[in-house]
């Protein structure tokens, strides 16, 4: 009993509950996740639509599907509160996903709470969960929040409201009644069906609310599962399941397209001293914890633009990284199309009312089309491999710098007796290289190749975008 007491009393001293520090649900670890931008995942741009496509999503082996938010965007037309991007995007409107007025609406854009509630009945009837963006850290001039309490958003010693980089008003977390309210919305969405959340720029919301919001949650739903679009590993240890790659995700991106949108902390760096950085940061990640591993998201897709990977480069290129990201330790993205290897210019800045948004949907021409067929097919065996073998879900990595040099990124997954080498090309050159003091045989398994041999004398020659994986 002494020990039991002891133990809470310094869990108490250094701000942590028993609720925050619960094991990541078991499912999560085999998870592929879905992002759906509900503005770019069909022409018609609203939960009816995207629930029509939902057979196809879970064919492709997801899991869970991710919504970026949904709720009632801010429609004040003074520009001064828009965002450097939402001025750039060029549509000329206040409606932007992150710019929000009611957390506990649905934009009308989208539909009503039945078309949510049904999205999730009919994503949980086959079998996936569902998790819902929250921005918290901002919001928008005209959020209900501003009416409903006057502590509501964060002030400047003038008293003006304080703002963030996006323009947008401080969310003030000193405020009980707004703590309150903010929570009662996460239950809220939960009581409709959503079973987690991405929480947007989670880091620089304070931890003791995420403790706060996520024991009440966890009382609703045991198994919820929150992603931190962050990087602080102490956030991980309180309140998160998983956090953001960024390194590794911007490391592997700008390898492939050098103009796509840059990682700054390793800019000018070789590819072998970007690689060291994403180890550096990973090494600090605590054991149970996930990492969210993508190659595109709403962000990126948007301002990429016209060098998005599968626009500019072969559908072999993005194979090898998707290979990478399902096969490496960690939580694997796919963005809406990235399983049919869509190409379409893409903005999330696109009202759906604006004649010119169709033009920035998925294309899904392309899941007819040699290229994404080929995508699809990769994708639904990564899905598998990552779902149904323990070597990729529990096993531990080592890296194999061996190859970094000329582009080549390699490591072994780990499980008892159990290895597997996977190495992929993530270059358009010809490759070649030893890994180390692997011995891996002629005549060694198998599990998935293309354009990459290993020699009798245990040589790998990896050719443009060329990937294996071989149990040895």
């Amino acid at each position: 009993m002494k020990k039991i007491l002891f133990t809470a009393a310094v869990l108490a001293m250094v701000g942590m509950s028993w609720a925050a520090m619960r094991p990541t649900p078991e499912y999560l670890k085999r998870a592929t996740v879905y992002q759906v931008v509900l503005r770019n995942f069909t022409r018609d741009g609203n939960f009816k639509a995207a629930t029509e496509m939902l057979e196809h999503v879970r064919a492709a082996g997801v899991d869970v599907v991710y919504l970026a938010p949904f709720v009632e965007m801010d429609c004040d037309m003074d520009e001064t509160g828009w965002s450097p991007r939402q001025h750039k995007s060029g549509y000329g409107s206040p409606k932007n996903s992150y710019r929000i007025s009611n957390y506990d609406k649905i934009d009308p854009e989208y539909g009503k709470d039945a078309d949510f509630k049904a999205f999730n009945d009919k994503a949980h009837a086959l079998g996936m969960k569902v998790y819902m963006d929250l921005v918290y850290l901002h919001c928008g001039p005209n959020n209900v929040l501003k009416d409903m309490y006057p502590d509501a958003f964060q002030k400047n010693p003038d008293g003006s409201v304080r703002t963030t980089y996006w323009h947008f008003p401080f969310v003030n977390f000193e405020s009980k009644d707004v703590r309150k309210y903010l929570i009662d919305s996460m239950l809220h969405w939960m009581r409709l069906g959503c079973d987690g959340f991405r929480c947007d720029v989670g880091d620089q919301v304070p931890i003791d609310f995420w403790v706060e919001a996520t024991t009440a949650c966890q009382k609703v739903t045991p198994e919820l599962v929150m992603i931190n679009e962050g990087t602080k590993a102490e956030w991980l240890e309180k309140a998160f399941d998983a956090c953001y790659a960024w390194p590794w995700s911007f490391t592997l991106r700008q390898q492939l397209v050098p103009a796509s949108r840059a990682f700054s902390h390793v800019k000018g760096k070789t590819f072998p001293e970007r690689m060291d950085h994403v180890r550096a940061y990973e090494e600090k990640i605590p054991a149970g914890s996930l990492m969210f591993c993508f190659m595109d998201n709403h962000d990126t897709a948007t301002d990429d633009w016209n060098d998005r990977f599968d626009r500019v480069l072969p559908v072999e290129a993005g194979n090898a990284a998707f290979v990478l990201t399902f096969l490496r330790r960690g939580l694997p993205l796919v963005f809406n199309g990235n399983e049919i290897a869509d190409n379409a210019r893409n903005s999330f800045f696109a009202p759906v009312e604006h004649p010119a948004r169709a033009y920035k949907t998925v294309d899904w021409a392309r899941a007819l089309q040699p290229a994404g067929q080929k995508r699809l097919a990769l994708i639904r065996t990564l899905a598998k491999m990552h779902h149904d073998d323990p070597v990729f879900y529990d096993g531990t990595m080592d890296w194999v710098k061996d190859g970094e040099s000329q582009g080549v990124i390699s490591f072994v997954r780990r499980l008892g007796d159990r290895k597997v080498f996977v190495s992929a090309n993530v270059t358009g050159k010809a490759a070649a290289f030893k890994p180390g003091d692997l011995m891996i045989a002629t005549g060694a398994k198998r599990l998935l190749a293309e354009n990459f041999e290993i020699t009798a004398e245990g040589l790998c020659k990896a050719g443009p975008y060329g990937y294996i994986a071989v149990e040895f």
